[in-house]
C-alpha cells in the first residue's frame, strides 16, 4: 500500500516547483464544529492547501499523541484512512467546548538549493531566523527538524461549560482563545505570547488573510467573518545541538 505521507511529499515537491509556493497545512476539522449529538464527535486529520476541503490523509502512525479535552471523560480513537484524511472519533465527551488536539511525529527532513527559497516563500518567518537560513555556505543543504501539531475546538450540545479555550495543550506553539466569544486569540510559544508575529487567516471561502499579532500576541478576528477558519503560523529555530533548525507549524480551526 502506498504511504499517504509518500503522496503527500510528492505532491508538495509538485506545488513547490510553482513559481509561488503554496501553503500546505495540517488540520483537523470537525464533522460539525456544533455538534447536536451527545456523547461523540467525528473529526478528520488531513493536510490540504485549501481550507476547508481535505486532500491528503495523515496515517496514525504519524502521531506521536492526540488529545481530547472537555466535559466528561472524552477520548480519540482512530477510525481509519481513506485517501484525503485520517478519521477520529471522539467517544464519551460530555456537552459544552470540547478541543481536540493532534501532534505529528518529528521527521528530519534535508532541503537541496533548488529547494530552499520555495520552503521559505511558503511559510511566514521570522526574518532573522530566514537570514541565517539564507547565510548557509552555497550550494546548500537545509536540515531541518519538522513539527506539526493542529487543533480545533467545537462545541457539543451546547457552547456552555467544558474546555478551557484559553489554556495551551501542549505548550509548544499554539494558537488559544483570548475571550469566550472566539473574536480574538493569542500565539503562544513555549508558554509565552508572540508578539508582532505573522500569522495567517483561512475562511471557509479559502482565501488567505496575512495578519500579525499585536504588541500582548493577540490577533483579532475581523468583525463579519463568519463559519469555519483555521489560523495557521509557523516558528523557525535555529540549531542548538547539530546543524538542524527547529520549524514548528500549528493550526487552530474553529468556527463562529
Amino acid at each position: 500500500m502506498t504511504n499517504p505521507w509518500l503522496l503527500f511529499a510528492a505532491a508538495a515537491a509538485a506545488a513547490l516547483s510553482a513559481s509561488t509556493a503554496s501553503a500546505h497545512d495540517f488540520f483537523l476539522l470537525p464533522e460539525s464544529f456544533h455538534s447536536h449529538e451527545s456523547g461523540g464527535l467525528a473529526v478528520k486529520a488531513t493536510v490540504g492547501s485549501h481550507f476547508p476541503m481535505p486532500e491528503i490523509a495523515v496515517t496514525s502512525d504519524r502521531a506521536e499523541k492526540t488529545w481530547a479535552i472537555g466535559a466528561g471523560q472524552p477520548q480519540v480513537h482512530f477510525t481509519g484512512t481513506d485517501k484525503t484524511s485520517l478519521g477520529l472519533h471522539i467517544a464519551e465527551s460530555g456537552a459544552g467546548k470540547l478541543i481536540v488536539a493532534f501532534r505529528s511525529k518529528a521527521r528530519d527532513v534535508d532541503y537541496a538549493e533548488d529547494r530552499i527559497s520555495l520552503i521559505l516563500e511558503e511559510y511566514r518567518l521570522a526574518p532573522s531566523v530566514v537570514a541565517l537560513v539564507q547565510a548557509l555556505p552555497k550550494p546548500r543543504t537545509w536540515h531541518v527538524i519538522s513539527r506539526r501539531f493542529a487543533k480545533t475546538i467545537a462545541c457539543v450540545q451546547t457552547c456552555n461549560g467544558g474546555a478551557d479555550l484559553s489554556a495551551p495543550v501542549e505548550g509548544t506553539l499554539e494558537f488559544v482563545a483570548d475571550g469566550a466569544d472566539l473574536s480574538h486569540f493569542r500565539l503562544l510559544g513555549d508558554g509565552q505570547s508572540l508578539a508582532r508575529y505573522p500569522i495567517d487567516l483561512v475562511g471557509s471561502d479559502g482565501k488567505r488573510q496575512h495578519l500579525e499579532t499585536d504588541a500582548h500576541g493577540s490577533v483579532h478576528i475581523p468583525d463579519g467573518l463568519k463559519g469555519p477558519m483555521m489560523l495557521f503560523a509557523a516558528v523557525l529555530a535555529p540549531p542548538r545541538d547539530g546543524d538542524r533548525f527547529t520549524l514548528d507549524l500549528t493550526s487552530l480551526t474553529f468556527a463562529r
